[in-house]
């Protein structure tokens, strides 16, 4: 018996990449952000952690959850519907098999 560990994952996230196809009349580089893949997904909101000495608080940061098959890096986005956030970090989740069935990844909403 095996765990699904992709049942909470019911979200739509697109995987945007960077795409320097064209050049502009000044000679520069044209980059748009283009989806590269759809997913399904979880985005959570980071807590603040608070302790006796220390307060830490993480506004607009939050925590996605994606199949551990994407392809994703952090010169990506993430795009949820009008909501467009930057990859700040990617960890691999790992079972006690040592398979990949869910990565995390640390977000940032952008403007």
């Amino acid at each position: 018996m095996s765990y699904d560990y992709q049942a909470y994952l019911k979200e739509d996230i697109n995987i945007q990449t960077m795409s320097t196809g064209s050049v502009d009349e000044r000679g520069l580089f044209d980059s748009n952000w283009s989806t590269d893949s759809t997913v399904k997904g979880r985005l959570v909101s980071r807590e603040s952690l608070e302790g006796e000495d220390k307060t830490e608080l993480d506004v607009g940061e939050f925590l996605l959850y994606i199949p551990g098959s994407t392809s994703v890096k952090t010169s990506d986005r993430v795009a949820k519907g009008s909501d467009n956030f930057d990859i700040l970090g990617i960890m691999e989740n790992k079972d006690r098999y040592g398979t990949v069935p869910v990565k995390r990844l640390r977000l940032r909403k952008s403007s």
